[in-house]
């Protein structure tokens, strides 16, 4: 009012059912504010107004002007999208002035009725084969004693204590979650210790560089410490140490970059192993590799070759250094039959093909970087390996 006296005019409660009872105390917070929003919509759509909290981290959580935090839970994202179709501004209150509210908070119904509309989201649920699963997370933090009382205090609310132990989640407490029993950074699921030599295990399964290792890990999971831990298993790991790259012997000249699909073409050996060499042919502008398996670097390359044109084109330029496997003249006639690409050498050396360096060193050992049961399964693993974002 005008004297500076509240008045209510509406008022609306309701209880949690079962799925809410289980969310973290800030989230329970916002659920109170979406509700009311959501109860009370028409009074206030197109007007500005303010919102009162007594729970001061939603201020950077559901402020207006603040941004939604990168690491906010997937639920708490949601909810300040939603607010933001409204014009209003936030403001914290402490609870002993928050009475006209927070009274009516302690009086709850007997009884609500549970809200079919609540379901828990899945990006995936196809792999059977897991090495971690979320019952295996939620057992094992049930009994860790760090872990089982930071999902305690995130639950009820309560400040985490700046102890050593608790300092890496004391300055993420307002990004913590709780989802199906187990403890979320944002989107990332916290493991906890017993899991965590597995996790890397997987992770470094396709023995990856140790940047892509900290690509794929952060977009799943968390622990104190991960980023130091991926950095040891990938300079600890034996495979990796044994086929690491040798010095440059020479400054490597790289080539421009095309401009479309499978304008340029690098082809090379790689090999041997098992007796096979590996004809690999890779473009040098989206960095696609084809493969072909082969007894030797003369049998059958112009086929192997003219079965990837007929896939994908005649390529405008083909750098190579097969004039030794497979004869000029053969060559020569085979690229005038395929719309005639430019046919280009190595101006000094093999490993002026900067492209085909990275993959010829990959496919150096395909038994080292996976198991083989048989050559071309290991190919579709590693191009896989190498492919997948």
């Amino acid at each position: 009012m005008s004297d500076g006296v509240e008045r209510s005019i509406a008022f609306a409660s309701r209880t949690l059912n079962k799925a809410e009872s289980n969310y973290a105390q800030v989230e329970r917070e916002a659920l109170s504010i979406v509700f009311g929003i959501r109860k009370f919509h028409q009074y206030l759509f197109g007007r500005k107004f303010t919102l009162l909290t007594d729970h001061k981290p939603l201020r950077t959580i559901l402020g207006p002007h603040t941004g939604i935090p990168a690491f906010a839970a997937s639920r708490m994202q949601r909810w300040a999208l939603l607010l933001s179709a409204h014009d209003y501004d936030i403001k914290y209150r402490k609870s002993e002035l928050h009475g006209n509210a927070d009274g009516l908070s302690r009086l709850p119904l007997p009884l609500t009725k549970p809200d079919s509309r609540h379901v828990d989201i899945f990006y995936f649920r196809g792999v059977e084969d897991a090495p971690v699963t979320a019952q295996q997370v939620r057992r094992i933090i049930r009994n860790d004693p760090v872990l089982a009382e930071v999902m305690d205090h995130i639950i009820k609310g309560r400040k985490l204590n700046d102890t050593p132990e608790f300092i890496p989640y004391f300055s993420r407490q307002n990004e913590l979650s709780v989802q199906s029993g187990c403890l979320l950074w944002g989107r990332r699921v916290v493991i906890p210790p017993p899991l965590r030599r597995s996790m890397l295990k997987q992770l470094h399964a396709g023995h990856c560089s140790m940047v892509r290792m900290n690509e794929v890990g952060r977009s799943y999971f968390w622990w104190p410490g991960l980023d130091r831990n991926i950095e040891e298993t990938a300079k600890t790991c034996t495979t990796c140490q044994q086929v690491q790259n040798a010095p440059q012997s020479a400054t490597l000249h790289p080539w421009e970059w095309p401009g479309e699909p499978w304008q340029c073409v690098h082809v090379d050996f790689a090999g041997p192993y098992e007796d096979r060499m590996f004809l690999v042919a890779v473009d040098a502008h989206s960095k696609w590799p084809e493969v072909a398996i082969m007894r030797s670097t003369t049998e059958k390359t112009i086929e192997k070759l003219g079965e990837m044109f007929s896939r994908f084109g005649s390529p405008e330029t083909l750098k190579h250094s097969l004039k030794a496997s497979v004869g000029q003249g053969s060559l020569h006639q085979h690229l005038h039959r395929s719309n005639k690409p430019k046919d280009k050498q190595p101006s000094t050396d093999p490993l002026n093909l900067v492209i085909m360096y990275w993959h010829g060193t990959t496919m150096e050992d395909p038994s080292g970087f996976l198991p083989l049961w048989w050559l071309q399964q290991a190919l579709y693993r590693i191009r896989y390996k190498q492919q997948r974002t």
